[in-house]
């Protein structure tokens, strides 16, 4: 019955809450009750369970040093999931509230598309850039820079795991850097390319190219 509630049709949901808000409560209120259900909703979507049952486990098997773009209410478990799988986990976002949900003690506020300033070229094993096209990288300049930034910072063969919402963006396939540097890759068992129900998220998986084969331009 739980799981039969989850199926709601997320448009249908949405707007049925955005008429209920603007009946009952203030902007201000409204706003605050909108983020904290927006974070309570999302840790139960269907592609939300996704990535903490199958990609992140796949991530922390890897071992190595990750890195998670990106930091919500609803991701902090994230960087103990990692450890206690042997992968060490970094967190980057540019809100500076937000560093409250990052990993402890390995959290930078900043930029993805700055991330050289951070650190070193082929610093990680895996990035996990999700859900931050069309929130904030928003346009394809930016989404390509971050991605040359990436690519910077993965070892050779590392992977990327991209999320985004085809409502938001273009289709980052369609991304000149993402066909450069990186090739469309799977995790054992796990699809290339994983699309959800009633939902507009999507998951690609890929590894980075050699320097030979994609420059970082």
């Amino acid at each position: 019955m739980r799981d039969c509630v989850w199926e709601i049709d997320e448009r249908a949901r949405n707007r049925l809450w955005r008429r209920v808000a603007r009946t009952l409560l203030p902007g201000r209120a409204r706003r605050r009750l909108h983020m904290w259900f927006g974070d309570f909703w999302i840790a139960y979507r269907k592609d939300r369970r996704y990535l903490d049952r199958e990609l992140m486990p796949a991530v922390g098997r890897r071992g190595g040093r990750a890195l998670f773009i990106g930091c919500r209410k609803y991701t902090k478990h994230y960087p103990a999931m990692l450890a206690a799988h042997g992968s060490e986990c970094w967190t980057i976002d540019i809100d500076p509230i937000a560093a409250r949900w990052g990993a402890p003690g390995r959290h930078l506020i900043g930029d993805i598309q700055d991330a050289a300033i951070h650190w070193l070229p082929s610093s990680f094993n895996t990035i996990i850039l999700n859900g931050v096209f069309g929130f904030g990288l928003d346009n394809v300049r930016d989404q390509n820079a971050a991605l040359r930034a990436c690519r910077l910072l993965l070892k050779k063969d590392g992977w990327l795991i991209l999320g985004w919402n085809t409502n938001r963006c273009v289709d980052p396939l369609e991304l000149p850097t993402l066909q450069s540097d990186f090739r469309p890759s799977a995790f054992p068992g796990l699809a290339q390319r994983q699309i959800f129900a009633k939902s507009t998220h999507v998951y690609a998986t890929f590894t980075a190219m050699s320097y030979a084969s994609g420059p970082i331009r």
